[in-house]
């Protein structure tokens, strides 16, 4: 069965669940001091052309002990770089393309940094002007020129920004070019080969009180600007994007509107103005927020196309796979084409997949981006923006801070991190340039996707599956077949009677070759099986097949498979199923993991195979509140130990644990051992969590204690609230003030201004949320649900398990609209879509200055099955807007909503009670 690498019983802090924070120390915890050294990453670069990747470090150290793992958690390569004059050099230029993790040790300091290589451009790359990606000048600590060369390793055509009207014309019709940072920019993205898409936005102090130009003035004045700003950098670009988002609130604050109506205005203000400057620009309308089919429609209608030269779209939809969020996509071209549009490009100047603790993993994000685009290709897409370059900032819980394919620099690490995401965008430009999009394949599958790029000799597919678990496809080939797969690492297979099977996956492989068919199989010659879980500690239980009974192996020959760096054999015999049991190497990384590999005969491979498991740390703590009487309110907290290994128990002397409300300790104790977890098995212990107040967040923690005297601390947020039956309210509801974060942009007038509780309660159909606001002006100027949060209303927020432990995130709200009590939905549960909420009812009604709310809202709008009976995550944001010229405020329990963060992480934790 093997060995496992280390003992069994705690492995180190390393064996923490990725999604538990090892924390510094609370009071009285602190570890003695250690002698630590100095130890900087300071390569300027992280992204390296093949033969090129050299990683520079300062250190006070005489060496600098290191590692490089790849994306299969895998060591790749290791050494130990002396340090001279303070810096030390880490060569790996034998590696090749790839996504790698540097693990670099000095003294008693440890640093890590992501790298990625990529094979050199060989000319024709940012020639393919399909390839761009949207980049925020001036947020990039005056990085943005460092990273433009980055986009031109990747291979890229075309960078998206905004080109600030009111920062540029500050006196009207006097234009301060320099004031704004694309004119450096521009030019010199240019100088690197790539074309600028400025965006022409968005509003002007002179004008239209510095909103959404609405007014004749305001519009002339918006066409001259932007005429002028393609006159004057025609000689880097010549194109200009007319707006962003006009369709949505969020941009557009316009006193038009955000009708397609209101934006032809703009379009026809523009156009003409372009053109008479520049006859051979580019105006690109559109910008739309979302695939709107109505929208598009309308401005068809109403003449729209004869304004611009190029349409846009943006379309999110994540964490959807691309080909769900994308969906709309075909019938957008169709009715495009209908329109009498068939002459006009449609371009995606909006698509990405953030990677916030409830967006997309990294590894998600790196499959999802040249899925996206390859699916956009085939839906009549000319051109794709990705958005965004950069990661806006460094707050893991919002999404707009995570967009990004470049990670922020740090103070141990000073340059940009590339998220996998970088080379996967590099290897997909490298195997499509100048390869237009030819049709897909009929694979006999619709999961199967199989999309032709090129023509005859010079065909590329791009092969991968939409379903959940890894299949075979098997190629009709009358010659070797060249398989790349999506981190650009090549292999060559042989035909074996005509056919070549290749395992495939989620994740893009690109096939060159005599390849005349592409079918689905579901019994495939060789394969590879891997256990659901797998930790980072145990090597892991494959299994190896060939199947003789496919009139594929007429010999008893001995085939090599080889996977993660090792090299197995396996006999076929004819008529027979022959299974070998193998342990690979174990992973350093939690998190899905794919093991790839070949089958062969001897150097000849055969056929490619794949599958899947889900890295885990070997042991897992987590902690969750129970509340043990509503009234008089009384709690405990459940800690549980997992041990994830397969082959040996854990062991601990004991468990100590505490409840922390910052430096104070609450509640704390120990569990006295021994304990002993068998493998696979957890033990829980349920303890008296005192002195806990309802409604507030208190830090949950735990020290683990092994027998090699480890004292490894592991700890998350946390919460009691009691939700009673709707017909009992004798528990204290939550302070709408006291319990809440309060924000006023024009100042916060005390209780009279805003004030009152919230009480959540359930019943079998659903939760109820009881609200009792105090409000001296009720306003609503909404005149539809989807924008009530701009006036009085409530907004919720649920997440079906504690907060942390699940994704999904589910947002509605309440409010009279029209003077009718209404609940919409914005963040519908999976299978859902946001409009009305479906089942809900609410009563809404005003007693002098105090709004009573009572909302139901049903489980399955929620994306609860049902009553649950463990924690969920609840939040919520009170709006007021007075209509007294003061900006909106409001008050938020919880931290996920008014943030606009939109994460389940920061929501609380409640309990259903009898």
């Amino acid at each position: 069965m093997g060995r496992p690498r280390r003992s069994a019983a705690w492995g180190g802090a390393a064996a923490l669940l990725g999604c538990l924070l090892v924390v510094a120390p609370l009071p009285g915890t602190a570890p003695a001091a250690h002698a630590a050294g100095a130890l900087t990453v300071t390569s300027p670069d992280l992204i390296f052309v093949k033969g090129q990747a050299k990683i520079t470090l300062a250190s006070d150290e005489a060496s600098v002990a290191w590692k490089a793992v790849d994306d299969q958690g895998l060591t790749v390569a290791s050494g130990t770089a002396p340090v001279s004059g303070g810096t030390a050099t880490v060569d790996v230029t034998a590696l090749g393309s790839g996504y790698y993790t540097l693990t670099a040790t000095a003294g008693a300091t440890t640093r890590t940094a992501n790298f990625g290589v990529l094979t050199a451009l060989t000319g024709k790359e940012q020639q393919d002007t399909r390839f761009g990606t949207g980049i925020h000048y001036g947020w990039n600590d005056g990085d943005d020129q460092k990273l433009l060369r980055s986009v031109k390793l990747m291979g890229m055509h075309g960078v998206r920004s905004d080109i600030n009207w009111g920062a540029i014309e500050k006196t009207p019709g006097a234009y301060s070019w320099s004031s704004y940072s694309t004119d450096q920019h521009i030019p010199y993205a240019k100088s690197q080969g790539l074309t600028a898409l400025p965006i022409s936005g968005y509003r002007n102090p002179n004008y239209d009180g510095n909103r959404t130009p609405a007014s004749d003035a305001a519009l002339e004045a918006y066409g001259k600007f932007t005429a002028a700003a393609v006159e004057k950098y025609q000689q880097s670009s010549k194109e200009i994007e007319i707006y962003n988002e006009y369709n949505s609130t969020g941009f557009n604050n316009g006193t038009c509107g955000i009708t397609a109506d209101c934006y032809l205005k703009l379009l026809q203000a523009s156009y003409g103005k372009v053109h008479a400057k520049v006859p051979d620009a580019t105006v690109v309308g559109g910008g739309l927020a979302g695939l709107q089919t109505d929208w598009l429609k309308r401005l068809y209608a109403i003449g729209g196309l004869k304004y611009l030269d190029a349409l846009s779209v943006h379309q999110y939809g994540y964490p959807s796979p691309p080909e769900t969020a994308l969906s709309t996509l075909p019938q957008v071209r169709a009715d495009l084409d209908a329109a009498g549009g068939k002459d006009v490009p449609l371009w995606i100047t909006e698509n990405g997949y953030p990677t916030h603790s409830d967006g997309v993993t990294p590894a998600e994000q790196a499959t999802y981006v040249p899925r996206a685009q390859i699916f956009s290709f085939a839906s009549g897409v000319s051109r794709y923006y990705w958005y965004d370059l950069t990661n806006d900032g460094t707050d893991a819980t919002n999404k707009e801070h995570n967009f990004g394919a470049f990670k922020r620099p740090t103070a141990e690490v000073k340059a940009w991190q590339p998220k996998p995401s970088v080379v996967t965008e590099g290897v997909l430009i490298r195997q499509l340039a100048g390869r237009a999009y030819a049709g897909r394949d009929d694979a006999g599958s619709a999961d199967l996707r199989s999309y032709r790029f090129g023509t005859g000799s010079d065909t590329v597919r791009a092969l991968y599956t939409t379903a959940a678990t890894p299949g075979t496809a098997e190629l009709s080939a009358t010659g070797p077949v060249t398989v790349t797969d999506q981190l650009g690492h090549e292999k060559t297979c042989l035909p074996v009677g005509g056919k070549v099977q290749l395992g495939i996956d989620g994740k893009v492989l690109y096939v060159r070759g005599a390849v005349n068919a592409v079918k689905a199989v579901s019994g495939p010659v060789f394969s590879l099986r891997l256990p659901q879980h797998s930790n980072t500690e145990e090597t892991v239980d494959a299994v190896l097949q060939v199947d003789g009974t496919k009139n594929r192996t007429p010999l008893p020959l001995p085939y090599d498979f080889k996977i993660a760096g090792e090299k197995y054999r396996v006999t076929a015999r004819p008529g027979k199923v022959v299974r070998q049991t193998v342990q690979l190497p174990t992973s350093a990384l939690t998190g899905p993991r794919t093991v790839s590999g070949t089958v062969g005969l001897g150097p000849l491979n055969l056929a490619r195979l794949t599958s899947d498991t889900e890295v885990v740390q070997p042991t897992q703590v987590t902690f969750d509140p129970v509340v043990k009487k509503a009234a008089p309110f009384a709690a405990a907290l459940k800690v549980t130990v997992t041990n994830n290994r397969v082959r040996g128990p854990l062991e601990l002397t004991k468990l100590d644990w505490q409840v922390n409300e910052g430096t104070t300790y609450l509640d704390r104790g120990t569990i006295d051992g021994p304990i002993e977890v068998a493998p696979g098995a957890s033990a829980s212990y349920t303890v008296d969590a005192r002195n806990i107040k309802q409604w507030k967040r208190y830090w949950t923690a735990a020290y683990v204690n092994t027998p090699d005297g480890a004292r490894t601390a592991v700890g998350v947020w946390n919460g009691w609230g009691a939700v009673q039956p709707a017909d009992t309210d004798t528990t204290t509801p939550i302070d709408v003030i006291g319990d809440g974060s309060v924000k006023y942009t024009g100042g916060y007038n005390g209780a009279a201004d805003l004030s009152g509780t919230v009480r959540p309660q359930y019943g079998d159909a659903g939760l109820v949320l009881k609200g009792a606001i105090t409000d001296n002006v009720l306003a609503q100027p909404a005149t539809t649900a989807e924008n009530m949060w701009q006036g009085d209303s409530i907004q919720f927020a649920v997440t079906p398990q504690a907060p942390g432990r699940s994704k999904q995130y589910v947002e509605f709200g309440a409010s009279l609209v029209g003077g009718k009590p209404q609940v919409y939905t914005w963040r519908a549960p999976s299978g859902q879509s946001a409009g009305p909420t479906p089942g809900a009812t609410a009563r809404i009604t005003r007693d002098g200055t105090t709004t009573h709310y009572t909302v139901t809202v049903p489980w399955a709008s929620l994306g609860l099955t049902g009553k649950p009976t463990e924690s969920i995550g609840l939040g919520f944001v009170v709006n007021d807007s007075d209509n007294d010229g003061r900006a909106r405020g409001w008050s938020e329990w919880g931290a996920a909503i008014a943030n606009n963060s939109k994460s389940a992480t920061g929501l609380r934790a409640v309990q259903l009670t009898d």
